[in-house]
């Protein structure tokens, strides 16, 4: 991350390191860190599983491989790593080279972060393993003090930020451009570009009928399935009563952890602990809980909208708070009595905001054995029209950010890297 936190002028920021045991996971009763750094990490895991030791070398060596080439992904028309690892399924690989059902379960510590599927490409999952391996940080504020400064840099830049403009519809030049964005409330734009970081289907539906735009693409980009959504739970703290763990905590109470049902009537299994870095002292004031949740569990509640939600939808979000915060206790034991309230997150939620179809949390599901429907490329059919975001290659900070400089490299023609 660090190249692109100097080049979004984010180093100053109040980055808080956690420990070198940055994950603590607990796993049938038993509970495993991982470490900070590819030797230690490796040294952990060889120690705890000697067995496997061949493979966990093997492992880091990729990882390792994946970091020295990592920029190359936003290179345009550059074979690379990352194509042919996104070829290969993480589950097979785990299954083929790790004797241990256990440690491959460890290795899924941080699945929280993604969604563990069959087709779940092996880039996919070690880029996001080998990313935390690599350095583990919290932000100080959390996402809004990483908004403010984005913001901030923008407007210096000459930018300008426009809010609540909902896009109607494009209008194409007699050239086959896109020559006007049109929002609801009437006001239309204009430019030599424009970049789309919404979901690539709803950005195609913006489009009107044209030669450009075929029919089987607009039906592959309607037919790419959505990685399931997050129930997170966010809780407020009575002050000095909960200490502050400076790493997150990974509870995978699920049967099989690439096949774990999270409908609306199915229990919480697996859950992330994450904890907000406190203002001042060694107690934390907010913690975050997160589990996986999808869209079947609040689907039939979809043409509600924030702040008018049926009481049914009220009464689900309560009980399903409830189970995690049981679960959290039984393994963080001081939050009992200790909270003082707590706000709740669905995939409608996340929907309503973001405008992610069925809120989901890591975008289009990517397939090892369909890369072609399921990974797109930022250019599109018209010349002037770019895609970006989670939804096109990788998700999460890193993903989101290599989406966007890939993006901005084909605009400009050069590598914004190298100046």
């Amino acid at each position: 991350m660090r190249p692109i936190i100097t080049f979004f002028g984010l180093e100053d920021l109040p980055w808080q390191r956690l420990d070198d045991d940055f994950l603590e996971i607990h796993r049938h009763g038993k509970t495993y860190t991982l470490q900070r750094g590819h030797d230690r990490f490796a040294e952990a895991l060889s120690m705890a599983f000697p067995d496997d030791k061949p493979a966990i070398d093997e492992l880091v060596r990729v990882m390792r491989d994946i970091n020295e080439h990592i920029y190359e992904t936003v290179l345009p028309n550059k074979e690379n790593r990352m194509s042919k690892l996104m070829a290969v399924s993480a589950k097979t690989y785990l299954e083929s080279h790790f004797t241990s059902p256990e440690l491959r379960d460890i290795l899924c510590g941080q699945s929280l972060t993604t969604e563990l599927t069959d087709e779940l490409p092996l880039y996919s999952f070690l880029q996001s393993l080998n990313s935390f391996i690599q350095g583990s940080y919290r932000l100080k504020g959390g996402g809004e003090t990483l908004i403010h400064r984005l913001v901030e840099n923008l407007l210096a830049a000459g930018g300008e930020l426009l809010t609540r403009k909902t896009v109607s519809n494009f209008t194409l030049s007699d050239e086959g451009k896109v020559s006007t964005v049109r929002c609801t409330d009437g006001t239309e734009y204009t430019a030599d570009a424009f970049i789309s970081t919404l979901h690539p289907a709803q950005t195609i539906a913006l489009v009107p009928e044209c030669p450009q735009i075929r029919g089987i693409l607009r039906r592959r980009m309607q037919r790419m399935a959505n990685t399931v959504g997050m129930l997170t739970v966010q809780l407020a703290l009575k002050p000095g009563t909960v200490p502050y763990r400076n790493r997150s905590v990974s509870i995978l109470e699920g049967d099989d952890l690439w096949q774990t049902p999270c409908g609306k009537d199915d229990p919480v299994r697996n859950m992330l602990v994450s904890y907000n870095v406190p203002s001042e002292g060694n107690f934390a004031s907010v913690i975050d809980l997160l589990t996986p949740m999808s869209w079947d569990a609040v689907s039939e509640w979809a043409d509600s909208s924030v702040g008018h939600r049926p009481e049914a939808y009220k009464d689900f979000k309560q009980h399903k708070a409830k189970k995690c915060i049981d679960l959290a206790m039984h393994y963080i034991p001081e939050l009992q009595d200790n909270i003082v309230e707590y706000w709740t997150s669905t995939p409608l939620t996340y929907r309503d905001y973001t405008g992610i179809p069925q809120g989901s949390a890591f975008g289009v599901r990517k397939s090892c054995t369909n890369l072609i429907g399921t990974v797109t490329s930022p250019a599109t059919p018209l010349p002037n029209l770019f895609l970006s975001g989670q939804n096109l290659m990788l998700h999460g900070m890193l993903g989101t950010a290599m989406s966007s400089l890939l993006t901005c490299n084909i605009v400009c023609g050069r590598n914004l890297l190298e100046g």
